[in-house]
């Protein structure tokens, strides 16, 4: 099927929600084809979920005010979600039906694993525009690849570079955990999965706890691993003050239990488990945890509009997950991309859309600053970290870390 075309309009309106939506029209609104490829099933599924939820939180959002006014159109957002099973297979599949069959004008994802990379070699040489918070994508997006006609010219990384997420994390685990130990902690052992994304998000983590004074070793585990008992015993004997339980959610909620039945260390930081489901399915240690959500947690304390968000966001039947903050890498992308189409008046100038995102400051709920693309395509925001008093399941401090500024020794920033 070809891809929609349209004339230019005489005029760009701005008017209703944020400033690019239109109000009702009489006249027939126009479908604006947007895919979402995520992990619905699998191995990834706690995020994967998020990302239909946002995109169905935004689209209706955008719909219920009256679409978006390109030119002399108004658009309707007309979702085509895909589950990608978290298999490359899958997702390269639905990439080229959503591409070269349903004609897609935007695709929103992967979050699952580097899977974003294989998609872009589908949508950079067709001129869809992809938003995906999976930071591997960071690392092909440079000045080469992101030139106009270059294979990620259309791609845009939703959430911030790995050093400077890496970095901020583990400032901020190591700010809150330090106090509540025996003794200062100096050595770190980093479990994760072994598997493209692990590899590269491990790497950059390992440089930021080296930087901020950390011996650390690394634990790489098979990606589907249920019995962490074996490798946990292992670790035990390392003598840890800290393990590191990297990356993937719903395998931390594996492990770190089995972790605390044996006592493998005198603290543990759990990336991408939120404070809201560490209580909601009552775990409790007897050292103190840390936890870390990208960009806010929705368990821990809230701005205002980060509150309405997920109030609305779970009224809409989305589920307390693991990881239910990664639909904020996603939201506020929808009403960008809505604000580009209006500025640059047509849906059918690609190039267009990226050099206005590209020039855009967006405020909205992701960020308490306004979102901004770098020239590389990749945005910027801070980290939020908790800690929960030790046997209590909701007794949390958190803290919000600013991204360093550049990237620590032996990390190419790449």
């Amino acid at each position: 099927m070809k891809r929609l075309r349209l004339k230019l309009g005489l005029g760009i309106a701005a008017l209703g929600l944020f400033g690019v939506l239109s109000p009702p029209s009489h006249a027939a609104d126009k479908d604006l084809k947007i895919g979402v490829v995520a992990a619905e099933s699998g191995s990834f599924v706690s995020a994967g979920n998020t990302i239909v939820a946002a995109a169905k939180l935004a689209a209706t959002k955008i719909n219920d005010a009256g679409g978006i006014k390109v030119g002399n159109d108004t658009y309707k957002i007309k979702l085509y979600i895909r589950d990608n099973r978290t298999d490359v297979n899958v997702t390269v599949a639905a990439a080229l039906e959503l591409v070269n069959d349903i004609g897609v004008s935007a695709i929103w994802g992967t979050e699952t694993h580097d899977y974003s990379i294989a998609m872009a070699k589908i949508t950079g040489p067709a001129k869809v525009l992809q938003f995906s918070g999976n930071s591997s994508l960071g690392s092909a997006l440079n000045a080469k690849s992101v030139a106009p006609g270059a294979w990620l010219h259309y791609a845009f990384q939703t959430e911030p570079q790995e050093w400077q997420r890496s970095g901020s994390t583990a400032k901020g685990v190591l700010s809150l955990l330090t106090p509540m130990l025996a003794t200062k902690p100096v050595h770190s052992v980093v479990l994760v999965g072994n598997d493209a994304t692990g590899q590269y998000l491990s790497s950059h983590y390992v440089k930021a706890l080296e930087a901020d004074g950390q011996t650390v070793d690394l634990v790489k585990y098979p990606p589907d691993t249920t019995d962490f008992l074996p490798i946990l015993t292992r670790i035990k004997g390392m003598k840890p003050d800290i393990v590191h339980f990297w990356y993937n959610g719903d395998s931390t909620l594996t492990a770190f239990p089995q972790a605390e039945q044996i006592h493998v260390a005198p603290a543990y930081f759990l990336f991408g488990v939120d404070p809201g489901i560490y209580a909601q399915r009552n775990l409790k240690a007897t050292v103190p945890v840390a936890m870390s959500c990208v960009p806010e947690c929705w368990g821990g304390p809230k701005r205002p509009e980060v509150d309405d968000y997920f109030t609305k966001y779970f009224a809409s039947g989305a589920s307390k997950g693991p990881q239910s903050s990664v639909s904020l890498l996603y939201y506020d992308y929808f009403f960008m991309y809505a604000k580009a189409l209006t500025q640059v008046g047509s849906v059918d100038n690609p190039d267009g859309v990226v050099d206005a995102l590209l020039k855009m400051q967006y405020q909205g709920v992701v960020s308490p600053v306004p979102l901004v693309f770098n020239a590389n395509h990749q945005v910027t925001f801070a980290t939020e970290v908790c800690v929960v008093k030790p046997n209590t399941s909701d007794d949390f401090h958190c803290a919000t870390e600013q991204p360093p500024p550049a990237p620590p020794p032996g990390d190419a920033g790449g």
